[in-house]
């Protein structure tokens, strides 16, 4: 069995960017084959191909949208500490 990794909003985060990325491309691909075969989007082969082709997409681009994920929490981690911290100084100033 895979180990989870724990629910943290920064993993959580990087679950929901995944997945758009999985449903997107799977959509993409299913209209892509229904305007140019025979096939409908509806059949099932071409459900499974559109999902097979999103899920392969969104793991081959796992490292890189990781690493947005992980920038933009730190950015926003370190944000919040300066801002917290500009505060407590204005409060010490004030007493």
């Amino acid at each position: 069995m895979t180990d989870m990794p724990p629910f943290t909003p920064r993993n959580v985060a990087k679950m929901v960017v995944r997945a758009t990325i999985q449903i997107k491309t799977a959509a993409f691909t299913r209209d892509a084959i229904a305007n140019h075969t025979a096939f409908e989007a509806t059949d099932t082969p071409v459900i499974l191909v559109g999902g097979v082709t999103g899920w392969f997409v969104s793991e081959k681009v796992k490292p890189y949208t990781d690493l947005a994920v992980d920038k933009t929490a730190d950015f926003v981690i370190d944000k919040r500490e300066k801002r917290q911290a500009r505060k407590s100084a204005k409060k010490t100033e004030t007493k």
